[in-house]
């Protein structure tokens, strides 16, 4: 049986994305990100909360409170989404998994990949 673990988190940044070739005025957003985990139960839990939140944390905060175009070449949601999800994966402990990882920019748009 495999259970998943969910943690959300939010952090500040701007940007300017790049949209059918037309660059957007700089503005910023709190994003909201809500990261799933997947894995075996072993002893009672998939993966320790704290430790989930730890991993999470050291990604974004090389995020927060930063111009996203110093860091992407086209900051979209999409692609701040996949670069995190990738930071994530590679930090997992063995036999969790990410499984769905959600990237709001503000509260109405944003993006949602699974795994």
């Amino acid at each position: 049986m495999k259970s998943r673990v969910v943690e959300r988190f939010k952090f500040e940044a701007a940007h300017t994305a790049v949209i059918e070739g037309q660059a957007e005025e700089i503005h910023g957003h709190t994003f909201r990100l809500e990261v799933t985990v997947e894995g075996p139960l072993r002893s009672g839990y998939v993966i320790d909360f704290l430790q989930l939140r730890a991993i999470v944390e050291e990604v974004i905060k090389k995020l927060d409170h930063r111009n996203l175009n110093r860091l992407f070449e086209n900051p979209t949601t999409e692609n701040i989404a996949l670069w995190i999800a990738g930071e994530v994966g590679k930090r997992l402990p063995e036999g969790v998994k990410l499984h769905r990882l959600r990237l709001w920019e503000g509260d109405e748009n944003g993006v949602e990949f699974e795994f």
